[in-house]
């Protein structure tokens, strides 16, 4: 009996040793500060802070796929069911920059996977912050974070 507990002491020991400083690695690689411009003929630059958030929540929030983890979420598991590391940890990863667009939906063979696909890489970020934004009474609006720029209105019919 006491074999046992020593064998197991000795895997969490292990496994503690071996997994801290590898999830710690990770994070202290990751960029301080984030800027998304995709709309930046329009918008000035998202500017995220990553450290704040990372200051605020653990990375599993938004990285859900977080090295040593295989999926496990159902819907995840329907084309990863031996889903090993993840590799990559950044959001377009996972979430395509441009999902469903012509070319990608033509070229495939089974059409219907757009309907189980992860969201696309914009609705991804939006759904993730506003969520949480929301949850926590924080700042929601668009322009909270995507201050127009000036000429805006000239380049696009954007409402005001």
């Amino acid at each position: 009996m006491h074999d046992k507990r020593k064998i197991r002491t000795a895997i969490l020991v292990l496994g503690v040793l071996f997994f801290v400083p590898l999830h710690n690695a990770s994070a202290e690689d990751a960029p301080a500060i984030i800027e998304l411009d995709a709309l930046g003929n329009i918008y000035e630059p998202v500017v995220f802070d990553h450290d704040m958030h990372m200051y605020l929540t653990s990375c599993a929030t938004c990285h859900h796929h977080i090295i040593g983890l295989a999926a496990e979420d159902e819907k995840c598991l329907r084309c990863h069911k031996e889903s090993s590391t993840a590799d990559d940890l950044t959001c377009a990863g996972c979430h395509a920059v441009y999902p469903g667009n012509a070319e990608k939906v033509r070229a495939s063979k089974e059409k219907e996977m757009f309907h189980i696909d992860p969201p696309g890489l914009k609705r991804a970020y939006h759904l993730k912050c506003l969520g949480c934004h929301k949850e926590m009474d924080l700042p929601s609006g668009c322009e909270d974070c995507h201050p127009k720029r000036d000429a805006a209105g000239k380049v696009a019919n954007v409402a005001n």
